[in-house]
């Protein structure tokens, strides 16, 4: 941010008390602005933090918070929902989906509403036909997994809530946002792109096409949650913005920069000939289910995307994949809220 002040904006963070979600309730308090934090556990590691469900009808606020919501909230941001690769059905359907459904009911209650976010996830294109851009949703696609489905659910909620005209709510898109986790120690490393680190760390192989030398589309989370407040203060309107590391590392690249602060090359063994035997060997040789479906590139998209997001662009923090690998080799954190 340009360190400017706007106390203007109160901010409703809906899912902000995990990993992306602090990181973006923190810029938005480094922007002046007052936020709100609704979450099931109620804690946040920064400003005020709710109990709240997004599977129930005005989110299951207490009566007093919510008419301070209804009455306050000028700016939301919706980041809630399972982030595994392997969430099963039941789980990405009913806060993908259900949830959005409800939070979208809530937002028409907001009469001081003037911009929502909806952090949406590059994986929503699934395995899309084509180059894409901003404008395409479904491309005919189809989807590696239930999180992928599940967030194409969630944003195509909202994209028929744009055309509707209410409430005032933009998307903005991210592919994996690494970097060290805004709420402090070590990153978790279940879920995702992350949940190959350990694997690699420990020196077992992965099997990737062209040995991983395509666009993963990854970002830090620093950068990421300066777009979101750029969305809110622009505002976005009702478009559509994708945000990546403008230097586009590659997979390959990834794995290599997160495995340097360990000494550690990782072991990445060409897959491109196996074609169909690519999933089953991956397996048998111990390669981490959830990067077994993203061993070939992903998909086609237009790197053009970045410039309908206003500049100055945030810079990504230096080094934020070796500071990846650095915060891994912090001991386990206590679990948290």
């Amino acid at each position: 941010m340009n360190g400017s002040r706007d106390t203007g904006m109160n901010v409703l963070v809906v899912g902000g008390s995990g990993y992306l979600g602090a990181g973006i309730t923190q810029a938005c308090l480094r922007a002046g602005a007052r936020v709100r934090v609704v979450s099931r556990r109620g804690t946040a590691a920064a400003g005020e933090g709710v109990r709240g469900d997004v599977r129930r009808p005005r989110l299951g606020l207490p009566a007093d918070v919510l008419a301070r919501v209804r009455a306050e909230t000028t700016h939301a941001v919706l980041c809630f929902g399972p982030v595994s690769w392997a969430t099963g059905p039941g789980e990405a359907l009913e806060t993908h989906d259900a949830g959005m459904r409800t939070v979208l009911a809530f937002l028409r209650e907001l009469p001081a509403l003037e911009q929502a976010v909806h952090v949406s996830s590059l994986l929503a294109l699934g395995r899309a036909k084509g180059r894409v851009t901003n404008r395409e949703l479904y491309t005919g696609q189809r989807f590696r997994n239930w999180y992928e489905y599940g967030k194409y659910r969630a944003e195509r909620l909202v994209r028929d809530a744009m055309s509707a005209g209410a409430p005032p709510i933009g998307v903005v898109r991210f592919g994996p946002v690494l970097g060290p986790d805004p709420r402090g120690g070590r990153p978790d490393t279940e879920h995702g792109l992350p949940a190959a680190f350990p694997h690699l760390l420990a020196g077992y192989p992965v099997h990737l096409g062209r040995r991983g030398d395509f666009p993963c589309w990854v970002t830090d989370v620093h950068s990421a949650a300066e777009v979101v407040v750029t969305a809110l203060r622009a505002p976005i309107g009702r478009r559509t913005w994708t945000w990546f590391d403008p230097a586009l590392p590659t997979l390959r690249e990834v794995f290599i920069e997160v495995c340097r602060p360990w000494g550690t090359v990782p072991k990445i063994v060409d897959a491109g000939p196996l074609g169909r035997l690519t999933r089953l060997l991956g397996e048998r040789v111990g390669t981490v289910p959830e990067l077994v479906d993203y061993a070939e590139p992903w998909f086609d998209l237009d790197p053009a995307v970045l410039r309908e997001i206003p500049e100055p662009w945030p810079t990504p923090e230096p080094d934020y994949l070796g500071a990846t690998g650095r915060a891994l080799l912090a001991p386990p954190t206590v679990e948290r809220g």
